[in-house]
């Protein structure tokens, strides 16, 4: 884990805050790829996942976003917002893992990036490096009604005409304007993902790549056994408990960070059975293979899974 310190924390937005982390003796940090992501780790044993959103070429400093999920009254998300924007100051020490690539940016024919609210972090950067090469067509939309985003709508302006700020946008727009093999990538809160999924069911010659900044609204599930490969034992999962929680309650010491489905950190192997995939971090084809389940959020289709444990 890496102890890092608070150079600088700004507000960006009514309930958003920029924190800018550095190494306390100032020696470079460690690369990281586009569409990464970092873990916090605060007091109480909370971690949190949040988006790189500065230049990966400077790897004097980390840039992150943090939204103030106060209406989340009881998470570890809204915990752990609360604790950033209220008690951490500049000068403080944090400690951190990754970074961690679960957001790739792919080969594509063209690209369009869409974001609301702290989703536009990851894709700042993305857009910034498909400018920079002038190949590729390109757009950014951030949506935005908050008229305290200037900060983050002068930095999605600054890239040029194709990319705008607006209010309301037609996603379906987008996916319909595509070309063949076009890659849209989106992020933000579930009502903006859910929209564009159902927009990317339409139009299957796009590749959708898609990370949600909130959890999933369905839990629980059927009951199932587990067979752990490896180790030649099986365990029950209840209805109402996770796969992560019954594994690491049976000494399986599977790593987890956001356990809402949208880091990818307990992403296991799956050697048989049908998944039921919840989570927002998995690709369409990903999905389709069935060998991975993240397991914090998604479960067993049928009553039994073997993973590669």
């Amino acid at each position: 884990m890496l102890d890092l310190v608070v150079l600088a924390k700004r507000k960006v937005a009514d309930r958003m805050v920029e924190l800018v982390l550095c190494s306390p003796d100032g020696t470079d940090l460690p690369a990281w790829p586009l569409g990464a992501h970092i873990d916090l780790v605060l007091p109480q044993s909370r971690i949190r996942p949040y988006s790189l959103c500065g230049d990966p070429a400077d790897r004097t400093r980390w840039r992150v976003l943090v939204r103030h999920e106060h209406f989340r009254q009881n998470s570890t998300e809204a915990s752990a917002s609360r604790y950033i924007h209220d008690h951490l100051a500049p000068g403080d020490r944090i400690g951190c893992r990754g970074p961690h690539d679960r957001f790739r940016l792919v080969g594509a024919s063209s690209f369009a990036f869409l974001a609301s609210g702290a989703g536009i972090a990851p894709l700042l950067p993305m857009a910034r490096a498909i400018a920079a090469a002038r190949i590729y067509p390109w757009s950014l939309v951030y949506m935005s009604r908050d008229d305290e985003e200037g900060p983050l709508r002068r930095e999605v302006s600054s890239l040029g005409p194709r990319a705008t700020v607006v209010s309301e946008y037609d996603l379906d727009r987008t996916f319909a304007a595509a070309a063949p093999s076009a890659a849209v990538y989106v992020c933000g809160g579930s009502n903006l993902v859910d929209r564009a999924e159902v927009a990317a069911a339409q139009h299957p010659r796009v590749s959708l790549h898609r990370q949600r900044f909130d959890a999933p609204s369905r839990t629980g599930g059927a009951s199932c056994d587990v067979l752990l490969a490896r180790r030649g034992e099986r365990i029950h999962v209840p209805a109402e408990t996770s796969l992560l929680t019954a594994l690491r309650a049976n000494g399986i010491d599977v790593p987890f960070s956001c356990g809402a489905g949208i880091c990818g950190a307990c992403v296991v192997a799956v050697l048989s059975g049908r998944v039921e995939h919840r989570d927002s971090i998995l690709t369409r084809a990903e999905r389709d293979a069935g060998s991975q389940v993240v397991t914090c959020v998604s479960r067993a289709a049928d009553h039994h899974l073997t993973l590669d444990l």
